[in-house]
Formats: C-alpha cells, structure tokens, sequence
C-alpha cells in the first residue's frame, strides 16, 4: 500500500478477478456438432423466482472433453420437446431438457436484465437433485444463494429446507414399531444386500417423508459415518450399517427406505456391481417386462455376468450382477448403457434409454443411470414408503418367469407372496 504507482505490470501489485459462484438448475444444452461421442457445447441455466422459473444465461465454456460427454449423458434422459421456462426466449439451437440437474457455473457479474456475465462451468451439483428456489429476483450485488440463517430458518413441517433433497408427497410410512420389528425379522438376509455401502436415505419425521441431504440427525454408535469427497468439491458424510443394530439405529434416525450405493465402504471410487432398471411406462403389459428381463438376462450371461433379479415394491423390476473385478464407477455406467442399447437397437418402439417421462408411454424405459458415484436404487428387503408397505425383494427366476409382480411382497409378508399379487 506505501509503494508509488507505476504503470505497467509491477510486482508491487496483482490484478484479480472478483468471481462469484453459484447453483443453477440446468434447463437446456447446445451439442457439438459431429462430434462422437456426443457432447455439450454449452448449458443454458435458468433460476427460480418463488414458482417461477426465469432464463439466467448461458455457460460457453469451462468444459472438459470428459466433462462435456458425461453431461451430455447425464442430460439425455431429461429431453423434452419444449422449454420448462416460465417466460419464452427465443434459442433456436437449444435441446430442452426437465430443469432436474444442478450445475456449480461462477460468474463475473449480473446484467440488468437478470443474466449472468462471463458463465463458467464448475460442475455437475450431484448432492443436489432439486434445485433450490430463491425468494425473489436475483440479487444484483451479491451470489444469489441463501444465506445459511435464512435457509435454516425456512422449514417444512419443521424440517429444515436443506435438509430435504425431494419430497415424496403422498407417501405412506410405517411406525417406528413397525419398522423395527420388520428388520428383526430380515436383517440377516438384508445384511447380504445392505452391509457395507454407503446410504442415501428416505426419512419421515414431522409428518412428512423424504430424501434426506445435507447435516443429519444424532447418529447412534451402531451406525456408522463415512467422510467422503463430493464431485463438486468438499466434503460430505454418508451413513452405513453392518448389524441389525445398525438398522435398528437408522430406525432411531426416522429412515425408512435404504438406498445403498454400488461400491463397499472400502473401495467407494470403484463399482462392484450394476443395476438396469426396468421402468414400464403406462399401458405397458407385465408380460412384456417379463420378457425383457430374460432377453436381457441372455445377454449378460453371454457377457459373462450372473444377473439377479429383484422386485422394486414399485412398478418395476431390476437387474442387479455383481462384477468380478470392481471398476471405476464411469466404466461400470457405460458397461450397463451398452447392455440396454442392445435392446433398445433391436426393438426401439418397445424401449428408450432416454426423453421425457412423457415419451414413456407404451414404453419400458431401460434406466443404466443408476450407476454411477453415488447413484443408488432401492436395497433389498428395504421397505418403500407407499401403501400396503410393499417392499424391494430379490426373487428367483423362476418366480420372474411365472409372473411375480413388483409390489409382491410387503413388510408383512416379506418371504411369501401377498394373496392381491
């Protein structure tokens, strides 16, 4: 501060950049022509006022070639014909996509009409699934994220904002009780499925039910805390169990649904299985899922896997194989997209790997999306907070071929077929 000015570069002093950081809910994508495999050339970002949501700008750059694909995919099964905005904007080169998927973007400043100056691209907001709502128009001086004081202090029934990755409105949860003498009952078999990976939670407190982010509740001892690095940066905490009670201890926490990652607690970067999910579409016969599962059971066994097959206690069916060598989570993702994109070459009126829900219609949507780092399905045995309280349950076969339905076993009868199924 006491040196004279001079012109020039000195080194008395430094020029910096004033960057501000933000999260933005990605709304559309321009791809790069020609390229294979495809890529993004650049996102269009939006942002919400109250529920509103309002165009924000467009990121050009800060894309790897790694980046640029993986995007690129994660954007795929998102596609819709016309923009989610609230107010139209002409872009004539823009894919439209659901605004599900958050992107970290920095950013010099904001225009007067609200758009971002000098876009960026960080990341991929993967802890994020739904992105969070601003009161108000963006702020023009300051990053339009909420404060911490003021995030806390918005609730849902008296759970904190960010603390709420998605609601599940319309959900239906067993008692605590319940619930603990359900896991009595199967944690042995659960254990197999269950022990050792790390968990995203559905939880039901306060009268509400959904999946869990962010600081949790007091953490009994039986349940262990793993601190793992975030994609986007930082650190986070995910939970696992390897007794009954440790999923006596989730119990405690109010989680009812377990969704366990495909990788052990001791080798978190590396897969050791995969999943397909099977997702029928409305006016889809159960017969024809039926059928894409054996199809789809040939074919893994021709590449070597021992697929398994289980019930979801939803609508659909999955294909879980373990691996014989773990790999790196991408690899495990692109290994289940070629499986499904056999399928979907041969017959793709019958399938599709992507577009909106509203294409699926008549359609069994092949999901490889679930793996990945950090990406989960329903565990087995793992109760699902919906009515009759069906649960997710590994079947046979056998039992795949003689019909047996998603919604076959409940917390009630959680080894024998119920009497509707």
């Amino acid at each position: 501060m006491d040196a004279a000015y001079r012109s020039g570069r000195q080194d008395s002093w430094i020029k910096l950049k004033c960057v501000k950081s933000d999260t933005f809910p990605i709304v559309a994508f321009v791809e790069k022509l020609g390229a294979r495999p495809r890529k993004i050339a650049s996102l269009y970002v939006g942002r919400w006022e109250g529920d509103r949501l309002i165009y924000a700008g467009k990121a050009r750059s800060g894309y790897t070639e790694t980046a640029a694909r993986e995007v690129r995919e994660r954007l795929d099964p998102l596609i819709r014909k016309t923009s989610p905005l609230s107010l139209p904007v002409k872009k004539p080169k823009a894919t439209w996509v659901e605004p599900l998927v958050n992107a970290e973007i920095e950013y010099s400043a904001v225009t007067d009409d609200g758009l971002l100056r000098g876009a960026v691209f960080k990341a991929l907001r993967d802890d994020l699934e739904k992105p969070h709502r601003a009161e108000g128009p963006l702020p023009r001086r300051r990053s339009p994220s909420l404060s911490p004081e003021g995030a806390r202090a918005r609730s849902v029934h008296g759970v904190p904002r960010e603390n709420i990755l998605q609601l599940l409105p319309g959900a239906v949860s067993p008692s605590k009780e319940e619930l603990a003498s359900y896991w009595k009952k199967v944690a042995k078999r659960a254990l197999v499925h269950l022990a050792g990976r790390p968990l995203k939670l559905v939880r039901h407190t306060h009268g509400i039910t959904f999946y869990h982010r962010g600081k949790l509740p007091e953490i009994p001892p039986a349940v262990h805390q793993l601190r793992i690095h975030k994609r986007e940066g930082g650190e986070g905490v995910r939970l696992w169990v390897d007794d009954l009670d440790g999923l006596l201890g989730l119990v405690a926490m109010d989680a009812v649904e377990l969704h366990p990652w495909n990788a052990a607690v001791d080798d978190i970067e590396r897969a050791d299985r995969i999943v397909i999910d099977l997702d029928p579409g409305e006016n889809v016969e159960w017969d024809l899922v039926v059928d894409t599962a054996l199809t789809l059971r040939d074919l893994m066994h021709a590449e070597g896997l021992k697929p398994w097959p289980k019930v979801t206690g939803g609508k659909g069916l999955h294909l879980m194989s373990p691996l014989e060598k773990p790999m790196p989570h991408d690899a495990a993702r692109q290994h289940a997209r070629r499986l499904v994109q056999t399928l979907l070459d041969k017959n793709p009126k019958r399938y599709l790997i992507s577009a909106s829900p509203a294409a699926r219609a008549g359609r069994i949507f092949l999901d490889y999306l679930r793996n990945g780092r950090g990406n989960t399905a329903i565990g087995a045995y793992s109760p699902r907070a919906r009515p009759h309280l069906p649960i997710a349950a590994p079947v046979t076969w056998r039992q795949v071929e003689q019909g047996v339905r998603p919604d076959a076993f409940t917390m009630g009868s959680p080894f024998r077929r119920t009497k509707h199924a």
